[in-house]
């Protein structure tokens, strides 16, 4: 087939990309070919589109290989359409879509513990067993487990209510469960869930020191200090998926959040406030991941500027980010850290000393690896 036969298939690829609901959210109003070049043995098509009738052309570009097959390069930045800049622009689109893909793959390589020479030797099948090997060391070392405490003002908890909110709420039906001593056990689609009723505060003035962490939330230490029993919410997903543990874990919080007693979630280094954390775990239901409440970002400021962390990006395989002295305001750096949080959840990302990391065509953002400023361990210092 000629390329001159995928104009049209340019315009609904495109159309597609653009109706996904972290773009455009639906097809444009207008869209057209307008123009098309040859770059790197493959075939691109510059797209022109409105979001409405009445907007301005914005610039997209699409390609396809020798094969005649979409290229992995369907993209736009939403950046104004300019004839005479267009090309350009798309060849810069290009390249960054370029190195996405090689930052997937190197993702995926060092998960599995394969360098590229390896992976060039290998047959599928011994690619295949490096990826169940990397999937069982994820699950032994507890990626793919969820565990936090809801605080209650009194020792009082309605399991029933709870089991009925998980089924008309969450379309979660439970027909068979263990409830015994205020400890509700049960198994859905392959994930193991708990929620066991503790008749006393959590020890040690545990909560109340990491409500001081809220900055969102004045009131969390004193609501904190108010809670005299509390719940044990486990959740874990017997395929080692960390996503799926976070998800069930939101959701059986979030039952439990309409009954009184419920003070605060202490969970990911903080208490979050329930309101906060219902309108969390209510954007699962737009298909959006709930980053804010499944990663603390915590904010603070010294004589070189001003800096951010993460807390929680271990339980999804993930090393911590920081940045530190940076001339960006506290809020651009919490912003951009659950961006970055959520895309490296999202796809699965691992990056490395010495990479970079990009959001833009012209943006590059160095990256280091070494002991950590605000939490254990390393942390990867991006330098924002």
């Amino acid at each position: 087939m000629s390329f001159k036969d995928k104009k049209q298939e340019a315009v609904s690829i495109m159309t597609g990309w653009l109706s996904h609901e972290n773009e455009l959210g639906k097809a444009p109003a207008k869209i057209e070919v307008a123009g098309e070049f040859d770059y790197d043995d493959n075939h691109y098509y510059i797209l022109k589109f409105k979001k409405n009738i009445f907007s301005k052309w914005q610039l997209g570009v699409c390609g396809f290989d020798e094969n005649g097959e979409e290229c992995g390069h369907t993209f736009s930045e939403f950046e104004p359409y300019d004839p005479k800049t267009a090309q350009e622009s798309c060849i810069a689109i290009i390249e960054y879509m370029k190195e996405y893909w090689k930052s997937r793959f190197r993702a995926e390589l060092e998960r599995r513990g394969v360098t590229e020479e390896e992976y060039e030797t290998m047959t599928e099948e011994e690619w295949q067993a490096k990826g169940a090997e990397a999937d069982e060391k994820e699950q032994e070392a507890g990626i793919g487990g969820r565990q936090g405490f809801v605080l209650l003002e009194t020792p009082e908890f309605d399991f029933e209510q709870m089991i009925s909110e998980l089924k008309t709420t969450w379309g979660m039906e439970i027909e068979d469960y263990e409830l015994e001593n205020g400890n509700l056990v049960f198994e859905y689609e392959n994930n193991l869930m708990a929620v066991s009723l503790m008749e006393t505060p959590i020890p040690d003035g545990e909560a109340e020191y990491f409500a001081q962490a809220n900055y969102m939330w004045k009131e969390a230490v004193e609501t904190t200090k108010k809670h005299q029993a509390h719940l044990v919410v486990f959740t874990i997903s017997r395929e080692g998926n960390p996503i799926e543990a976070a998800c069930n874990f939101t959701v059986l919080v979030s039952s439990c959040l309409s009954q009184k007693s419920v003070l605060g979630i202490y969970t990911t280094g903080t208490v979050f406030e329930p309101a906060f954390y219902q309108k969390g775990a209510d954007a699962m239901k737009k298909g959006e991941l709930p980053v804010p409440i499944w990663v603390y970002v915590g904010l603070g400021r010294n004589e070189k500027g001003n800096m951010g962390y993460t807390y929680g990006m271990e339980a999804f395989g993930k090393s911590e980010m920081e940045i530190l002295e940076s001339e960006h305001s506290l809020e651009q750096i919490q912003a951009f850290l659950f961006y970055v949080a959520e895309y490296v959840i999202k796809e699965n990302m691992i990056f490395r000393d010495g990479e970079t990391i990009s959001f833009s065509s012209e943006q590059k953002l160095k990256i280091t690896k070494s002991e950590a400023v605000n939490v254990q361990g390393e942390s990867l210092k991006i330098w924002y």
